[in-house]
């Protein structure tokens, strides 16, 4: 069975594992993703030691920063943010070692959830300054949405909620609250902003998905704004975090000497790749396969089955993949 989950400090709110198990079992992809609360970053390491078939987590509060000291390294995007919500575990079975990959998935769950709602908003208050709130400002940079960073403390390039006056308000079109504040159980707290200054030019999103409506959404949308709370952003990074943990590539020793003419992208609910001590099973992935003009199999590129897709061969039978004499070979099993 693979393992899958979620680590933080309080994780009774979490949606995760009823979505993931839910995607699971229509797939029958016999994987399974639990919740590990852990009182301190200090037992990461442990966790991860004593759980043989874990092959990826998810990060939160109040992780996302704390945990990057743990790892082997970061994608670009994890790096860019400066935090991580997302860790792909990989495991050598030759030699027992392990590296620990991050990245940072809330980016992308953020920008898909957010660009429809834009209408041409291009000014926005980042509400709090943890690893969630790095993820956004990344995303409505890319996105060209200019950022103001709002935080209990002042600090340079950072305002207090003390300074939300009236000509700053006006100046913004878009709120987005990235703390925990109205999060369940504490579902009657929310930011302390001038709630009075809003109207019906604002965007007001809210990260959190537990509950459905915040306070914070409530407040707002009473003044008349657009809201919208965190369980598309929940999906979309979800989604991301499962390509991410389940995307691999393979490269032959022959790569260096022989050139890649040809790709061939076979789909299967089961593949498996042999190469030498490594034995690692992908359910319901696309095998992009790489090969020199003599069809010898160069590199192989496992990535999730999301959708049918053109020139894919779609086979009824498990495709195994093991590495002989420097390139890959292919059994249909």
């Amino acid at each position: 069975m693979i393992e899958y989950g979620l680590i933080g400090k309080k994780l009774s709110h979490s949606f995760s594992p009823d979505y993931f198990n839910s995607r699971f079992s229509n797939m029958n992809i016999p994987a399974e993703y639990s919740l590990y609360e852990i009182p301190s970053v200090g037992d990461f390491p442990s966790l991860i030691a004593g759980n043989d078939h874990l092959r990826g987590l998810n990060v939160t509060i109040p992780y996302k920063q704390e945990v990057i000291p743990y790892l082997n390294s970061m994608t670009p995007v994890a790096q860019a943010i400066g935090a991580v919500n997302t860790i792909r575990v990989e495991r050598d079975d030759e030699d027992g070692s392990l590296r620990l990959v991050g990245h940072n998935t809330d980016a992308i769950g953020f920008g898909e959830a957010i660009r429809p709602l834009l209408a041409g908003r291009r000014h926005a208050l980042v509400l709090g300054q943890g690893g969630a709130s790095k993820a956004v400002e990344y995303a409505l940079l890319e996105l060209g949405v200019a950022v103001t960073k709002v935080s209990r403390t002042k600090s340079k390039d950072v305002l207090t909620y003390s300074d939300l006056t009236s000509e700053v308000m006006a100046a913004h079109d878009i709120i987005i609250n990235c703390t925990p504040l109205g999060m369940w159980p504490n579902v009657n707290a929310c930011p302390e902003i001038p709630y009075e200054e809003i109207d019906s030019r604002y965007l007001c999103f809210d990260l959190i998905y537990n509950p459905e409506e915040t306070e914070f959404m409530k407040r707002c949308s009473s003044q008349g704004a657009t809201v919208s709370n965190g369980l598309s952003m929940l999906h979309g990074q979800a989604d991301a975090a499962y390509r991410f943990w389940n995307t691999r590539e393979f490269i032959s020793q022959e790569l260096e000497s022989a050139e890649i003419v040809r790709e061939l992208s076979l789909m299967s609910r089961k593949i498996l790749i042999e190469i030498n001590d490594l034995k690692e099973t992908y359910y319901l992935s696309i095998a992009t396969l790489y090969q020199d003009s003599n069809g010898r199999i160069l590199k192989i590129s496992v990535t999730p089955y999301e959708r049918e897709l053109c020139n894919v061969e779609y086979s009824d039978s498990p495709l195994h993949f093991r590495s002989e004499e420097g390139i890959f070979i292919l059994y249909r099993d």
